[in-house]
């Protein structure tokens, strides 16, 4: 039996990354999940079987995210769980350099998408008796790393927004936490690895040990651990857990 079974859950961003280990964790503890992505594949529910649906969604288009709110419930009958994590890093450009285009991008995405989420969530769950929205953060929303002034803000804004949320929604039996993952090994660490350490055509493996000497518990960080992490916060034993932007770091931080 598994912590979620029988709940119905929407997952933005879930086709590859950390999403797909929210995924991927959600259909093993029993929930019915909806994969919501720019351009969703099949070939992961192909894998995990069950009820589980793809549907091709832009976040930053607050119609997108209602009507699939929306389609969700007419489908399945009911709306459980909110995972708002679909996002974009920076370019690594200091502020001077940074366009307006990346700004529009990057907050576009990181904090437009998830306000979009997290508002048609909130209109279903205030109906109900319980509810639980979880949003992808990062503990550079904590403390800003230089050169990514964009994301540092967007994750920073995420953090305050689960807050507020949290504060609204838990007199209707709804939860609103944050996940603030720290190094992870991603796909959109390996494409940006170039970026972040100077180099046109980086050793990924030798990078990726370099991270992990870095970290206390010695690896980086996974979709599965935030799979885990999401899980538990959907569960009913976080009954009692609201407001949080948890720590997922290894070590790497250890500030609140």
């Amino acid at each position: 039996m598994g912590k979620l079974d029988g709940r119905v859950a929407i997952i933005t961003g879930g086709q590859r990354g950390l999403g797909e280990g929210v995924v991927r964790r959600f259909a093993a503890e029993g929930a019915t999940v909806v994969v919501a992505d720019l351009t969703p594949a099949e070939s992961l529910l192909d894998e995990l079987g069950g009820a589980h649906r793809a549907v091709a969604v832009d976040v930053r288009s607050a119609e997108q995210m209602d009507g699939l709110v929306q389609d969700t419930l007419t489908r399945y009958g009911r709306l459980d769980i909110v995972v708002n994590n679909a996002g974009v890093m920076d370019s690594g450009a200091e502020v001077a350099d940074l366009t307006d285009a990346e700004y529009d991008l990057v907050l576009g995405v990181n904090v437009r998408g998830v306000f979009n989420g997290c508002r048609a969530a909130a209109r279903v769950f205030r109906g109900q008796p319980r509810g639980r929205i979880i949003n992808t953060a990062s503990y550079i929303g904590k403390k800003a790393i230089a050169g990514h002034a964009l994301y540092s803000a967007s994750k920073a804004a995420v953090i305050s927004l689960t807050q507020a949320l949290a504060l609204e929604l838990g007199r209707y039996g709804t939860t609103v936490n944050s996940i603030c993952p720290g190094t992870m090994y991603t796909p959109m660490w390996v494409e940006k690895l170039g970026t972040f350490v100077g180099e046109e055509n980086p050793d990924v493996e030798q990078w990726r040990h370099r991270a992990a000497e870095g970290i206390p518990v010695g690896r980086m960080g996974t979709g599965d651990d935030v799979g885990a992490m999401a899980a538990w916060l959907a569960s009913d034993d976080a009954d009692f857990v609201t407001g949080a932007a948890l720590n997922l770091t290894g070590g790497e931080a250890v500030f609140f």
